[in-house]
């Protein structure tokens, strides 16, 4: 177990204080950080509040080059180009109420 060094401070206005450097230091905080106390029985723990990187995972993940998303344009155009196809191939059932006679 690490040894402890107790620091004294003076409680301001409001109820501030200021955090000694080392303590700054080993909280790895500085200006505009935010921390977290944890209070115990008798004792009050400063801990480093790390706030999740809602963006971290699209970081994480790799961007496409332009070769790849050309393929995928092209791809999904020759999909649909042959589901079009396939539609007009497709033998239609006229009704009645189409009135086959009007578009002559």
């Amino acid at each position: 177990m690490s040894e402890r060094k107790p620091y004294i401070v003076e409680i301001g206005q409001g109820g501030r204080i200021h955090l000694p450097k080392d303590i700054m230091k080993s909280l790895d905080a500085g200006p505009g950080n935010q921390i977290r106390f944890e209070i115990g029985e008798d004792s009050v723990r400063i801990l480093r509040h790390q706030v999740k990187d809602p963006f971290a995972e699209a970081a994480r993940k790799k961007t496409p080059d332009i070769q790849d998303l050309m393929s995928q344009q092209e791809a999904r155009k020759k999909e649909a180009a042959d589901l079009f196809a396939k539609g007009m191939q497709e033998k239609h059932e006229i009704r009645p109420e189409d009135r086959e006679d009007f578009w002559r």
